[in-house]
């Protein structure tokens, strides 16, 4: 064989390569453009599951207490907790990319939620989120980042117990508390474990 013939064929040999490097890489772009990528953490789930408990109008014109800047919370059968935030809290969740789909899940990481409370604590007006985890433990939003600062925070194993059923709001002569109810029913006070 030629030099000549020898060039040709190994022109040849790379150029088929190079092709085969360039439709793949272009049938991964289709792939990406017709949807087929995995969905974004979060969307996932509140896709598939089921609504077990929702809340909204959380802020309204008549409400004496401090706004949270919150549409809306949504609780779903697989234990996730999806928050709507509006104003500066969406701002700054965008800024920290944790907006999917509008929304935050800022209890991702502490697991599976089995119910969520908002409660009023204190006597400024504060209110806060607190979830019962499926292991019995309770997570909550710091009240104080929440309200000042327009950013989620979470607290996780407040207390440091994992035997609570449920969790209520007492109504005082001048401020409001919040108890967690253990599975032995005993009351256990929250208002310092919420950081207020």
């Amino acid at each position: 064989m030629s030099k000549r013939n020898r060039r040709k064929t190994l022109l040849s040999t790379l150029l088929i390569v190079a092709m085969m490097f360039m439709l793949a890489a272009c049938g991964a772009k289709g792939g990406d453009a017709a949807g087929t990528d995995e969905p974004e953490e979060g969307t996932e789930a509140t896709q598939e599951a089921e609504i077990v408990k929702s809340l909204d109008e959380i802020d309204t014109a008549d409400m004496p207490d401090v706004p949270l800047q919150i549409e809306s919370v949504t609780l779903y059968d697989d234990g996730t907790l999806r928050i709507v935030p509006t104003e500066d809290l969406l701002k700054n969740a965008e800024t920290n990319n944790e907006v999917v789909d509008g929304a935050v899940f800022p209890f991702a990481d502490s697991g599976e939620v089995k119910d969520f409370y908002l409660v009023r604590f204190g006597n400024g007006g504060y209110r806060t989120i607190i979830c019962l985890m499926d292991d019995g433990s309770l997570s909550a939003l710091s009240a104080n980042e929440l309200i000042q600062d327009h950013i989620f925070i979470v607290m996780d194993n407040l207390t440091g117990r994992d035997t609570y059923v449920d969790v209520k709001e007492v109504a005082g002569d001048d401020a409001f508390s919040v108890f967690g109810i253990t599975e032995d029913n005993e009351e256990i006070e929250l208002d310092f474990s919420l950081n207020f």
